[in-house]
């Protein structure tokens, strides 16, 4: 077999194994409050924003409020990264992070807000 040849399988089951390797790091199914607070390692979970409690501390930057399950546990969000845009607007977040020091740490958020068309109906046909 040619030296290319081996040098080729090689580099393509390298980038194979790599590619594999992020895949499980973007994969993450969501837990339940109390099962995040008991791991250790980065997970995701979704709540309702309890618009009473937000918090942005001007100095930092850094982006507190709490969430409820639907169950109606409770637990506060810590997010040290940009305010999304649409913040004010949404019902629930996702968030991914993890637990630690009274708080979920949480890295990653994904807003999600009262679609616009909720509630309407489509025009009639012709």
């Amino acid at each position: 077999m040619k030296r290319a040849h081996v040098i080729g399988a090689a580099l393509v089951i390298a980038f194979g194994a790599f590619g594999l390797g992020q895949l499980k790091n973007t994969l993450r199914t969501y837990v339940g409050f109390s099962e995040a607070k008991s791991g250790s390692q980065r997970v995701q979970i979704k709540g309702k924003i309890e618009k009473k409690s937000v918090q942005l501390d001007s100095n930092t930057g850094r982006l507190s409020f709490d969430v409820t399950d639907d169950a109606g546990e409770r637990m506060r969000i810590e997010y040290g990264g940009s305010t999304p845009g649409n913040f004010n607007q949404a019902s629930h977040v996702v968030a991914v992070g993890q637990y630690r020091d009274g708080a979920f740490q949480a890295t990653d958020l994904l807003i999600k807000c009262p679609s616009k068309y909720e509630g309407q109906t489509a025009p009639a046909g012709p």
